[in-house]
């Protein structure tokens, strides 16, 4: 990674610390996939779920995202995209919750959504949230400040 990059990694990190206080219940599970290749459904998916699979990755596909992979499972909906060139962090942020939604709108029996950002191929961060919690969000249940507080976002810089 280069200079410039973890500086402004460093700002990502700073600006998104400062929208998502909070949320960290110390889970220490951080499934992962390999990215070498970017399968669309990643290694190790269970044929009960690779449909799903699949179907997450179109979508994210047609919406721009083709360099991603994706696992479903019980417990999780893991995404692991090479984030396309942006105009601001917003539209990372943006790019956040569509996914969100789009996990949970095919794999709403999964406890759990973990996206994993990546740029050059190496990791930048991992946002996780509860699949009840995006439910709630986007059936106006909760408001986004409390939906804020419970998304942890951590750096998984290399």
């Amino acid at each position: 990674m280069t200079y410039d990059k973890k500086i402004i990694a460093g700002i990502f990190v700073l600006f998104i610390l400062l929208l998502f206080m909070g949320g960290d219940d110390g889970s220490e599970l951080s499934p992962d996939i390999d990215i070498d290749e970017w399968d669309p459904v990643a290694d190790g998916t269970a044929s009960e779920y690779r449909a799903q699979s699949m179907k997450i990755y179109e979508t994210l596909a047609f919406s721009g995202f083709e360099k991603s992979s994706v696992k479903v499972t019980d417990d999780y909906v893991l995404i692991a995209y090479e984030q396309p060139p942006v105009r601001s962090q917003v539209d990372s942020l943006l790019s956040w919750f569509y996914m969100m939604g789009t996990a949970v709108e095919i794999a709403p029996h999964a406890e759990r959504i973990v996206i994993q950002m990546y740029s050059d191929d190496e990791p930048l961060y991992q946002v996780e949230a509860y699949t009840t919690d995006v439910q709630s969000l986007l059936n106006y249940e909760i408001d986004m400040d409390e939906f804020r507080s419970k998304v942890v976002v951590k750096s998984i810089v290399a």
